[in-house]
């Protein structure tokens, strides 16, 4: 005779399993500076060097605030070819149609890239989900002539 118990736990087990994300979905946003400007991008990995991401949106906000972003940028509502952003670029705070605040010394942030990966042989040829996030705040130099990123671990900076 089965017990009731087993039964359920024989259930259980595949569908918590297929409720975790697959590998690589979520991963490390690279946070540096470009022209003066701070900039968003991809980490330099096999994956992105092979077929870089296309992009479909980027968001900026305070840490514990990541459903209000204070700038977002919706790559599939321009009017425009497909943003791929291989790991030698990277997307310039502010840039784009919607307005943007300043980012503050002392205040931690959050950036979030969501995009997909390019179909291959190696995935059927459908693109995969990706998520890259970083965390950061702002440090002023002595002379206070620049703001430098200081990416951190995103779940110390809650």
């Amino acid at each position: 005779m089965i017990r009731p118990s087993w039964l359920l736990c024989a259930l259980a087990v595949p569908l918590l399993a297929s409720c975790s994300p697959p590998p690589g979905r979520y991963q490390e946003a690279t946070v540096s500076t470009s022209d003066g400007r701070l900039c968003f991008g991809v980490p330099d990995t096999r994956e992105t060097r092979s077929g870089p991401p296309e992009i479909v949106a980027i968001g900026v906000s305070a840490v514990g605030q990541s459903l209000y972003p204070m700038w977002k940028r919706i790559f599939m509502e321009e009017k425009r070819p497909k943003r791929t952003l291989p790991p030698d670029q990277c997307i310039p705070y502010a840039s784009g149609p919607a307005p943007a605040p300043p980012l503050q010394v002392g205040t931690y942030y959050q950036v979030l890239l969501s995009g997909t990966t390019p179909g291959g042989p190696d995935n059927g040829g459908a693109g995969e989900k990706r998520v890259f996030i970083a965390c950061f705040h702002l440090h002023q130099a002595a002379d206070g002539s620049e703001l430098k990123p200081v990416v951190l671990n995103c779940y110390k900076a809650r």
